[in-house]
């Protein structure tokens, strides 16, 4: 990675706006693009994808946002035609990440069309805060897709940023929430998150606990949020009968899972991947998650210290929950 000088960017389409970016949140994606394990990610790119900011200037067709107001970014463009968009799902061929596939936000400032950015009250949240706004899309997204409901219990497998984020809305949802990490200082946060239990599978039994917990039944969803592949082999031993796993990682290899467990069971197996539609909801919540967000973000740094920010982000022993970038 390098801080390089560019022009500044130019709204040259009627429907695009100008953002000055004010801060920005390093996901764990961003990392895996730094290494090259995104299976994804084009090079060279501006990395970064979850962030807010300032409208400078908007293009002539944009009749409902003026400059001055404050904004978070949607960070993928698709079709909206195909199969999959009809849906609601975000995956088509036509798919484009912001950071991965086409630059992103780790950059002073940026030009986005209008359909990407989402205005909310800044009275009610600073930029930094509002930098969450899209992680917190993808755990509404992820508890969408495991139709997580009043009286389930709930396993978030990792107690990163997102997994503690799942935990959160699953909890706002009626769920009983059992969040396991061997990571101490992240296990602490997760009662503050919602979390009614919380494990280190490397101390205790987790199996033994969600058997006692749930009365051999097994759990009703599971979220793997960890990125440990053999977490999603052992899943549908856990899973109660019409149990739902959520994988949320992607694994390198294929992963195997217990087909007999699936059918006996009658299982269900769900991907995610990114939001739909999510931004309307979140930026309208968040400000009632501003204490969890304020604990999340363990690390602050300014964008020229980028390095430093990445090296604290991967560093198992740092203590790092969200790390925001900041644009002075």
């Amino acid at each position: 990675m390098q801080l390089v000088e560019r022009p500044m960017p130019e709204i040259k389409e009627p429907n695009q706006v100008l953002v000055k970016v004010h801060a920005a949140g390093i996901c764990g994606s961003d990392v895996h693009v730094y290494h090259g394990s995104n299976p994804y990610a084009k090079y060279p790119v501006v990395l970064g994808h979850e962030g807010s900011g300032e409208v400078i200037a908007v293009g002539e067709g944009v009749t409902d946002l003026k400059p001055g107001a404050s904004v978070v970014f949607e960070p993928i463009t698709y079709c909206g035609k195909c199969y999959a968009c009809r849906c609601g799902h975000h995956v088509c061929r036509e798919l484009k990440v912001l950071g991965c596939i086409v630059d992103g936000i780790f950059q002073e400032y940026v030009v986005m069309p209008r359909s990407q950015v989402y205005e909310y009250d800044a009275s009610k949240m600073t930029y930094q805060q509002a930098a969450l706004c899209e992680p917190f899309t993808i755990g509404l997204q992820a508890n969408w897709r495991g139709d997580v409901r009043p009286g389930d219990v709930v396993l978030v497998h990792g107690g990163g940023p997102i997994g503690l984020i799942v935990a959160n809305i699953a909890k706002s949802r009626g769920a009983t929430v059992i969040v396991s990490e061997p990571n101490e200082s992240r296990l602490a946060m997760a009662k503050d998150f919602g979390a009614d239990y919380s494990i280190n599978p490397m101390k205790e039994d987790l199996d033994a606990f969600i058997n006692k917990l749930t009365d051999g039944e097994g759990v009703n969803v599971i979220f793997e949020a960890a990125g440990v592949p053999a977490l999603l082999a052992h899943a549908t031993s856990q899973l109660s009968p019409a149990g739902r796993l959520v994988a949320m990682t992607f694994g390198k290899e294929p992963i195997p899972v217990n087909f007999k467990e699936i059918n006996a069971k009658e299982l269900t197996i769900l991907g995610t991947r990114h939001q739909y539609q999510k931004f309307p909801e979140v930026v309208k919540i968040l400000p009632d998650h501003l204490k969890e967000v304020d604990e999340i973000t363990t690390h602050v740094f300014k964008a020229e210290d980028f390095q430093k920010a990445f090296d604290t982000l991967a560093d198992r022993n740092s203590g790092a929950g969200k790390v925001v970038l900041t644009f002075a």
